[in-house]
């Protein structure tokens, strides 16, 4: 009897150990300039990074990629620039491609859409663009929405949050931060909020 309870409480705190040991995998944020970025927009981006995650990297400047290009409305696909992205990296690693290019993807009855940027949920890779963003120094928040996409989040309610739904707006400006629901939900993926 004494055995057949020592074992059972051995497998019992076995269980217990596996539960908390458990770790969130780091996500490597690999930051990618598409074209010709201005230098405040590469920093910009890449500080505020740095700040959510340790592992946070800036990669050297490419062109974009010619087959994401869309001649009738002279900009670029970010849906087809997420799926270059996300072939490049591995699993726990999120690229982020950061332009100043216009860029659209379809929506809705729309087969071509400007948008500021574009994160899948989850996601690998995501795409912002300063082309449509009214106040330039409200870049960082775009790279910051999108990111919270590929971590999983859908748009927020919370008219300050950061995962506010554009509407084919800019809200950048009255956004503040992350409301306490997606900031709750982003310490639990690793982030330092």
């Amino acid at each position: 009897m004494v055995i057949r309870l020592l074992a059972i409480f051995l497998i019992l705190s076995s269980c217990h150990n596996n539960v908390d040991s458990r770790k969130i995998p780091d996500i490597h944020i690999k930051i990618l300039p598409l074209g010709k970025v201005k230098e405040s927009y590469i920093k910009e981006a890449y500080d505020n990074i740095q700040k959510i995650s340790a592992h946070a990297e800036l990669l050297p400047g490419i062109e974009i990629p010619a087959m994401a290009f869309y001649a009738p409305r002279n900009r670029y696909r970010a849906d087809s620039l997420i799926r270059w992205m996300s072939r490049q990296g591995k699993a726990n690693e999120i690229y982020v491609g950061i332009t100043m290019q216009d860029i659209s993807t379809t929506k809705g009855e729309y087969a071509d859409y400007g948008v500021m940027g574009l994160g899948y949920c989850p996601g690998k890779a995501c795409v912002v663009s300063s082309y449509r963003l009214k106040d330039k120094q409200h870049f960082y928040k775009l790279v910051i929405h999108e990111l919270g996409h590929n971590m999983g989040l859908q748009h927020c309610p919370v008219s300050t949050c950061y995962m506010r739904d554009a509407k084919g707006g800019d809200p950048t400006g009255e956004e503040k931060a992350f409301c306490e629901k997606c900031t709750a939900y982003l310490q639990k993926k690793g982030w330092k909020l």
